[in-house]
Formats: C-alpha cells, sequence, structure tokens
C-alpha cells in the first residue's frame, strides 16, 4: 500500500502537515459518536455501569468505538505535544515569544467557542431543570464551577466533579499543560530527550492521583519524543525508507491489539497467564487486565506510531490530507458544540412527549451528525476564526502574522 504513495525528497520540515486534520477530524467523529451513551442514563444522571451497552446503535459491530473511544483523547494530546515542539519549543527557548504572547495565542484559539458553548449550556441545563427537574448527564452546575470553567480550570484537581460543558475537560488540562511546556522550554531542557522521557512516568504519577491531568502530561511529552523522532527522520532524507516499515508495523501491532481484545480464545489465554503470575485476586482483575493492558498499549505504542506514519506521510506527499483541512480546523468546535447539540435534542423530545426510544434509532444518529457538521463549520469560520484573529490583532498592532490551522485545539471525552 504505501508503495503507492508518491513520496518527495525532503530535507527540512514542511509549514504544514495536512495529515494532521485526517487524525483530528476522525478522532472528533470516534469520541462524539461514543457519547451517543449519554442518551441511554436512567434519568439523565451517569453513573458507572449505568446503561445496556448493547442498546446502543449497532454496537456489536461497534463495539470497539464504544467502550475504548477514551484512547482517543491521547491523540489529541500526543498531537499537541508534537505540534508545540514543533511550532514553538525553540522560540520559547530563545526568547522570542514571551510568556504573555504565548498564553494569549492560545486562549484566543480555544477561549471564543469555549465562552460561547458555556454560556449556551448554561441556558440549556436551566430549562432541563426547570423542564424535567434534572440537569442533563453534568451535574454540577453552580457558580462555583461556573467561574472554574470561565478561568480553564474546571478540570486542575478543583472541582467537585464534571460541570457544564464537560467534554472541555480536555482543554482545561491543555492550558495546564501550556504552563508545563513553556517552563519546560524556558529553562531550555527542550531537547534534552532524557528528561522529556522523564515526564511520562511523572505524567503516570500524576495519574494515580489525577487521572485527566497525568493522562496528559503522558502522552503530551509523549508527543515530543514523537517529534524529535520525525525531526531527525526528515533531515536524515529517511522518509522514503522508514516510512513503509513504520506504517506496517503500526498495522500490524494495530491489528493484532484488535484481534487480542475481541478474539475471545485469545482473551482467556491472557487470563489464563494473570491467574498463574498473580493469584487469589477476584474474577473482576482478570476481566479487566487485558482490556487495561491493551489501553496502556495503544497509548504507549501504537498512538505515537499512528502520528508518526501520518506525518511522515504529510511530510513526504505533498498536499495529502488538504482536502480535510476544512473538517479538522472546526474539529475544535464541533467537539464544544456537540453536549449542548445533546441537550437541544432531548429538550425537544422531552417537550414533544417523543419516546427516547428514538435514540436508538441510526437515523436519529445521521440527523443529529447532520445538524452538527454544518453547525461546527459556520461556528469556525463564521465566529471562532474572525474573533481569534481580532482579539490577536488588536493585542499585537504588528504586521499580521497568519495562524496556520494546525494549531492544536484539543477535542476528547
Amino acid at each position: 500500500m504505501m508503495k503507492t504513495l508518491s513520496l518527495h525528497p525532503v530535507k527540512t520540515q514542511p509549514v504544514y502537515l495536512y495529515t494532521l486534520d485526517i487524525i483530528r477530524a476522525v478522532s472528533a467523529f470516534i469520541v462524539i459518536f461514543a457519547h451517543w451513551q449519554f442518551f441511554y442514563y436512567t434519568n439523565d444522571v451517569y453513573t458507572k455501569n449505568g446503561y445496556d451497552p448493547a442498546a446502543l446503535p449497532g454496537y456489536q459491530w461497534l463495539s470497539l468505538i464504544y467502550d475504548h473511544s477514551m484512547v482517543v483523547v491521547d491523540l489529541f494530546f500526543l498531537l499537541s505535544g508534537f505540534i508545540f515542539f514543533w511550532l514553538y519549543a525553540e522560540k520559547v527557548s530563545s526568547g522570542k515569544i514571551s510568556f504573555g504572547k504565548f498564553m494569549w495565542f492560545r486562549i484566543t484559539r480555544l477561549y471564543p467557542i469555549h465562552f460561547v458553548s458555556l454560556l449556551l449550556v448554561a441556558l440549556l441545563q436551566f430549562l432541563m431543570l426547570r423542564n424535567a427537574g434534572h440537569y442533563f448527564i453534568i451535574q454540577y452546575n453552580d457558580v462555583y464551577h461556573f467561574f472554574l470553567n470561565l478561568l480553564f480550570m474546571q478540570n486542575w484537581g478543583l472541582e467537585k466533579g464534571p460541570s457544564f460543558n464537560g467534554p472541555s475537560w480536555s482543554a482545561s488540562v491543555e492550558v495546564f499543560l501550556y504552563i508545563i511546556f513553556f517552563t519546560t522550554c524556558r529553562l531550555h531542557l527542550q531537547r534534552r530527550l532524557g528528561v522529556l522521557a522523564l515526564l511520562m512516568p511523572a505524567g503516570l504519577l500524576v495519574y494515580c492521583f489525577y487521572d485527566l491531568l497525568g493522562k496528559g502530561i503522558f502522552s503530551f511529552f509523549e508527543g515530543a519524543l514523537v517529534y524529535y523522532a520525525y525531526k531527525w527522520i526528515v533531515e536524515e532524507n529517511r522518509i522514503r525508507q522508514q516510512l513503509p516499515w513504520i506504517a506496517a508495523v503500526t498495522i500490524l501491532l494495530f491489528t493484532g491489539l484488535l484481534v487480542t481484545g475481541n478474539f475471545s480464545p485469545l482473551s482467556q489465554i491472557v487470563i489464563r497467564l494473570l491467574q498463574q503470575v498473580a493469584p487469589g485476586r477476584d474474577e473482576a482483575f482478570y476481566l479487566s487486565a487485558p482490556v487495561i493492558a491493551g489501553r496502556v498499549f495503544f497509548r504507549s505504542i501504537i498512538a505515537p506510531l499512528i502520528i508518526l506514519t501520518l506525518v511522515l506521510w504529510g511530510a513526504g506527499s505533498k498536499g495529502s490530507g488538504k482536502r480535510w483541512a476544512w473538517l479538522g480546523s472546526s474539529s475544535y468546535a464541533m467537539y464544544l458544540l456537540h453536549f449542548p447539540l445533546q441537550i437541544t435534542f432531548v429538550l425537544i423530545t422531552d417537550y414533544y412527549g417523543i419516546s427516547r426510544t428514538v435514540y436508538h434509532s441510526p437515523y436519529t444518529i445521521l440527523l443529529f451528525f447532520t445538524i452538527l457538521l454544518p453547525l461546527s463549520v459556520a461556528a469556525h469560520y463564521g465566529f471562532e476564526y474572525p474573533v481569534q484573529e481580532k482579539l490577536r490583532s488588536r493585542l499585537f498592532r504588528k504586521a499580521k502574522q497568519p495562524i496556520s490551522i494546525a494549531e492544536p485545539a484539543i477535542i476528547s471525552q
């Protein structure tokens, strides 16, 4: 398959990698699709194992997406780490960009649609509480959590639980990562691969106390290491030699993970081995261990290989993925708008007395995405991007710097 690609000799890094938009677009659809489960919780209250997965549309074929979409989040943090070390690390280290300017550019990218969706969810949850007597899925919608959301601090460990536009937790973690990234580069540690590698187990340690920040730290600095691997391959002009092998290994490992995770005889072998290595544990441990191991393997090995494969493809094949740029650009708006759109759907069906079983139909999913996609594109190009540019130009009166749509805007579960 890779032999059919037209790879051009590249010794310098390209200005833009359109293949990043493929990752963002596909991952956005996967995570949003998995959130269809929100319609299935009793009384619209999230509880662990609080719904019947088998009732989800197409679950027998799409269980992998429904059950394991959380690992897709790691792709976004990993991608973010890659892009920041690519675009900003040396500028921050050399002092060419101050902390204030750096944060202003990042906040103006994330904040406009975040602020609008926050207000929208606040209004819709008020209507849910008035009409149904309870909120929809996300329960902490008070003044305290509203201000945490205003400051992008809603998932820094200060919260009582998910609040308002709950899926925006990843943007909150992303802002926290900006501070760590800037500090690392200002200390001139951005090229110390050993230090960057040590920040990954540091992320795992944080994960033990607060999983959302921990997974962000781990994947972000894993993305930094992927960037330096990519940089070496490009500068050594080894794309032609390395890309086919890296792609083949990625496909092989990913296929193996799918087979191991979904082919019950192999899962039984893994469970029996665990029973020999760690006897005396309860049944839940043995059943969950293969799933946990698979997710760790994806996050640690397969996810970075996927990113490396696509960025090398983008560097070696000019214009690859360009047609998807508009969709990748709109992915952040699409993610932040999908939850308020879900609440809107519930308000409408409840108002007209339509049974919630309507959400069991694939046609309802099709309707949902038919509305969400053009709405998100319009929000990005008609509001998000113009406001971003206006805010930036007002602060920096110098020559206007074009902002690449490759700048990361993280979305997640």
